[in-house]
Formats: C-alpha cells, structure tokens, sequence
C-alpha cells in the first residue's frame, strides 16, 4: 500500500488523481478547512502524530 503525505492542495489533488490515500498536513491553521475541504483522507496538525503512526507500524 501507498500513502502520500502533503502540504499543499497539489498534493492533494496529485494524489487523488492517482487514486493514492493522502495525509494533509496542515500547519498553518487555514489550511486544515482547505484540506478537508479538497477531500484529503486524514488532516494532522503535528508531524509527530505521523512519526508515532509510523513507529506503531514498524513495532508489529
């Protein structure tokens, strides 16, 4: 499986167009009502909630 994570509407927009789940990553506070509202899958507002995720992942 593949996941884009993006900062910007054309990271959302590249990967939707390519059919890949995409994490936005809003930080700066308007761009979390743009990223949902663009359709992202996930919005997160800290890298860490990604590095946590990722580390969870690698521990199994």
């Amino acid at each position: 499986m593949c996941v884009l994570i993006g900062d910007s509407l054309f990271d959302i927009e590249g990967a939707q167009a390519a059919g890949v789940p995409v994490i936005a990553y809003a930080n700066k506070r308007p761009k979390i009502q743009r990223f949902t509202g663009a359709g992202a899958d996930v919005t997160l507002t800290n890298m860490g909630e990604i590095a946590a995720a990722l580390h969870d992942l690698g521990s199994r």
